[in-house]
């Protein structure tokens, strides 16, 4: 199976007058740009879908913002890796929601208009949550996790 498959159809979306911003180099051609446009639309039509700029330093001292993705689950919806999008096998809600490393984002920006709650991220350990918001967790809360699970 292929993602194209499972992404909505094109007819829909107007790919001339939208407002993604794709890097634009001379080594990446027409196709290519358009792909990655195609893909940053489909990704703004999912509801659980959100981005965030975190600030970084690169290896020149220089600051630069860094697009770090993340996919939210909804109440009582289907659990989906915070990183990934992947939807799993379990329900949010229930008694399997403890298999999973569990982060509320308060920040005020990730509440849209229909969703007024905080947003429930789900990660399969503390350690992939570390990865993907380039922090240290107390080494208290990891292991009070791992003896749980």
């Amino acid at each position: 199976m292929y993602a194209e498959e499972y992404l909505p159809d094109d007819a829909n979306l107007d790919f001339d007058n939208t407002d993604v911003s794709i890097e634009s180099t001379s080594s990446m051609d027409t196709v290519e740009r358009d792909q990655k446009k195609r893909t940053e639309l489909y990704k703004r039509l999912d509801p659980d879908y959100y981005f965030f700029k975190r600030v970084e330093m690169d290896q020149d001292g220089k600051i630069r913002f860094q697009k770090v993705p993340v996919y939210s689950t909804p109440m009582q919806g289907i659990i989906r890796n915070a990183p990934t999008g992947i939807k799993e096998e379990h329900r949010a809600g229930t008694k399997d929601e403890n298999l999973y490393f569990t982060v509320k984002d308060t920040a005020i920006f990730t509440k849209t208009d229909t969703n007024k709650e905080p947003r429930k991220l789900f990660y399969r350990t503390p350690e992939e949550f570390e990865r993907h918001f380039k922090i240290d967790l107390p080494q208290a809360v990891k292991e009070k996790w791992h003896k749980k699970n």
